[in-house]
């Protein structure tokens, strides 16, 4: 694939993914059970975040290739380990689709009442398929004009809610103790998953070495500003516990400054969100497709072999079809929020270990690469990635065997296939040669 996408074109890009509906859906429910301490929920899945932006700029950086991840995870853990993170992540990319598309429709309907709920949330995938069927160029140009949009609007409303802040609501500021707060940072970790997203289109990057570290530090700085202003200005300005029951809280929120003129914009803004958001995971998603088929373990009509094509048709038409099937599940909002950030989680687990493992398996690459964290930096990196996120996968699936039998599942399905495609592959491999 081309190289095409330079440092705004990527922070736009990333942006757009990571702040997406979740951030105008979550905070309201998870407030509604951690009270005005939800903030501090946001500021520690922040922390997790730090660390997999780290390794994500280290490892695209030492592989700049379209799907990093994978090519990363193989080299350095092994082949099953590779296939296994992006077996998760395509799981967590497909139930994060259905989790936007499903806000969308709650802001899309404030827009259009007499729109079909059910319609607005299907019709969204298949519309953001079309446009990435349609090429990267115009996809970008798309994205960019949505990302303005809804940045200008969080901006506006969090300004005017920090401004207007009500003090009254911040007490007490844990009512139910910091137990609802360490459990919320789970779900709260969801809106920041996407940030490991950019190894998945290293290859498409310009000077890969200086634009991720760079367009990954701003787009970080970016997003958590946004995301501790957004959250602090909803619980100064509302209530916590009415929180828990609105639908489009940040239009409520918009209401409340700017009248209903000024809610339908930040409601305008939210539709946008949610549509960069699911834009990108499209891409993203399909991408990690692409990089399984080339390497011949997927469908080779998934792949793409010619470098200079940027539609991975087939590949984008699988992830569409793949969505629209999550949606019929009719998961919650906060479980599938769950579900995301604990593939995600488990994701991180093998990424801390390709990271710890650079230093013994890819040393040569290591100081070929432009961006280097030094040795004690990986350790650092490495570890804390490895500790942070089993800590949380513990909260994730204590108690709860639905959770833990799904997993176990998927993920057994996945080292399955694993081990028979590979077969496959051998035997046709002597064919061939024989």
């Amino acid at each position: 694939m081309k190289r095409q996408l330079g440092t705004i074109a990527v922070v736009l890009t990333i942006v757009g993914y990571v702040v997406g509906a979740s951030i105008f859906i979550l905070p309201g429910q998870l407030a509604g059970t951690a009270g005005p301490g939800v903030v501090l929920a946001y500021a520690a899945a922040a922390v997790i975040a730090a660390f997999s932006s780290v390794a994500a700029a280290q490892l695209g950086c030492i592989y700049p290739k379209t799907g990093a991840g994978y090519v990363a995870m193989t080299k350095l853990v092994s082949p099953i380990a590779g296939f296994l993170t992006i077996w998760l992540m395509l799981a967590a990319y497909i139930f994060a689709i259905a989790l936007i598309a499903t806000g969308f429709a709650d802001y899309f309907v404030e827009l259009f009442p007499s729109v079909n709920k059910t319609a607005a949330t299907f019709g969204v995938v298949i519309f953001f398929g079309l446009v990435n069927l349609g090429g990267l160029k115009g996809l970008i140009s798309l994205q960019a004009l949505l990302v303005v949009m809804f940045m200008l609007a969080l901006f506006a409303v969090s300004a005017g809610g920090l401004v207007t802040l009500n003090t009254a609501n911040l007490t007490p500021f844990l009512p139910q103790g910091i137990n609802p707060i360490i459990l919320a940072v789970i779900p709260a970790y969801f809106s920041y998953g996407g940030f490991m997203s950019i190894m998945e289109i290293a290859g498409e990057i310009k000077k890969p070495s200086r634009t991720i570290p760079v367009a990954l530090a701003i787009s970080f700085v970016i997003v958590l500003a946004i995301y501790m202003a957004l959250v602090l200005a909803l619980v100064g300005a509302l209530n916590w516990q009415d929180l828990a029951s609105m639908n489009a809280p940040v239009t409520r929120l918009a209401e409340q400054l700017f009248g209903s003129t000024g809610a339908i914009f930040i409601t305008i803004a939210a539709v946008g969100a949610a549509a960069t958001s699911i834009n990108a995971l499209i891409l993203v998603a399909s991408r990690d497709i692409v990089a399984l088929a080339n390497d011949g373990l997927f469908s080779r009509h998934l792949a793409v072999a010619d470098e200079s094509n940027t539609k991975p048709t087939n590949s984008i038409l699988l992830v569409i079809i793949l969505a629209l099937g999550a949606l019929m599940i009719s998961e919650t909002v906060l479980e599938y929020a769950v579900w995301v950030s604990a593939a995600t989680l488990l994701y991180q687990v093998i990424v801390g270990i390709a990271i710890l493992a650079i230093w013994t398996k890819a040393r040569d690459a290591y100081h070929a690469s432009g961006f280097r964290l030094s040795r004690t930096g990986l350790l650092i990196c490495g570890i804390g990635l490895v500790v942070i996120s089993m800590a949380f996968l513990v909260l994730v699936f204590w108690n709860n065997h639905t959770r833990t039998i799904g997993a176990v599942a998927y993920i057994a399905m996945g080292t399955i296939y694993f081990l028979l495609r590979s077969r496959m592959n051998k035997i046709k491999g002597k064919i061939q040669n024989s």
